[in-house]
């Protein structure tokens, strides 16, 4: 009877023992669990934090990018715009006549006075009247044009024939003048002339750009001075 207490008394400890292994273990393994759960969400939390400032970076970079981007299509149409007459006349000086082509003080003073080219503001057209010299006739310009290839002159005369075309680079009008000396005028004129037509008594501003001729209807040859015209009025 005692060898069978004792027996019994062995039994329930190592019963007691294994079962505090066991919720040892578990407990252990319980508390491993939670302590990766928490490693894991911190990873996670960090990753987020790195994406977001990746995203942050390159939306910042994107933004720089089409900034600057914006900044030279804007400079380019600057540089367009300055130079857009300038182009133009120094494609038409050839063609009215092979054996000339646009001055280089001509050109310079189309680019740096751009604005003018054609006047078309308020501001602009006073611009353009306040660079005239007065002194400085169409008798001066037949007589040698050379002096006279960057500055300003103003012209009046009665329209002979006025012609308007569309380009590539807008509304592009040739008008052919006779002032009261006879002289004639070809002034190129880089916009519609509104309601101008021929027999108009009309005044030019713009800088003269070349001389040249043609044969005339008597057999005889019209010498005509090229002018960039900047305003134009009736």
């Amino acid at each position: 009877m005692k060898s069978f207490k004792i027996t019994a008394l062995v039994i329930i400890i190592i019963s007691i023992i294994t079962a505090c292994g066991s919720s040892d273990g578990k407990l252990s393994s319980q508390g491993n669990d939670s302590i990766s759960a928490t490693k894991q969400q911190k990873l996670e939390e960090e990753n987020e934090k790195l994406r977001n400032q990746l995203a942050e970076k390159t939306a910042v970079e994107k933004k720089e990018k089409e900034a600057k981007k914006a900044e030279e299509q804007a400079k380019l149409q600057e540089a367009s715009k300055k130079t857009r007459t300038a182009e133009m006349m120094k494609m038409l000086v050839p063609y009215l006549d092979e054996d000339k082509v646009l001055n280089e003080k001509t050109y310079n003073y189309i680019v740096d006075h751009y604005e003018l080219f054609p006047a078309l503001t308020t501001d602009s057209k006073i611009a353009a009247k306040a660079e005239v010299d007065d002194n400085i006739t169409a008798r001066h310009l037949f007589k040698n044009i050379t002096p006279y290839l960057d500055k300003m002159v103003m012209i009046s005369g009665y329209v002979l024939r006025i012609k308007e075309a569309e380009t590539a680079m807008g509304t592009v009008a040739d008008i052919q003048v006779i002032d009261e000396n006879t002289n004639s005028i070809y002034g190129i004129y880089m916009n519609s002339t509104g309601d101008i037509l021929d027999g108009d008594f009309v005044t030019m501003i713009g800088v003269p750009t070349g001389l040249s001729s043609m044969k005339n209807l008597g057999g005889g040859t019209t010498s005509f001075v090229i002018l960039t015209v900047s305003t134009i009025t009736k």
